[in-house]
């Protein structure tokens, strides 16, 4: 179903949403917030506990957790906590996952 026009196309509700959030600056804000739903799935409820903060800036993703254990942990499956973002978020947007 279209809804809106530019001056060649006719746009998706999805397309007039992706460049909505391109001119406002908020793509990556909107993907922080996906992340933040669904990293409970995927490194369970009990990493999740220890996290603290979790910021996308500048395509990386950056997550505090206040357990040295759990960080040198989540540390060593960090390729595979990027690979399964990218998975479930549907975006490569993340390049790195930065655990501190």
């Amino acid at each position: 179903m279209s809804l809106f026009k530019n001056e060649k196309n006719v746009w998706s509700m999805e397309e007039a949403f992706k460049q909505m959030l391109e001119e406002h600056h908020l793509k990556e804000k909107y993907i922080e917030q996906k992340i933040q739903s669904i990293l409970g799935e995927i490194v369970g409820p009990v990493i999740m506990k220890y996290i603290t903060k979790i910021v996308l800036k500048e395509k990386k993703l950056y997550i505090s957790i206040n357990s040295p254990i759990i960080k040198n942990e989540l540390r060593m499956l960090k390729v595979q906590v990027l690979e399964k973002i990218h998975e479930k978020v549907d975006h490569r947007y993340i390049t790195d996952v930065i655990i501190k």
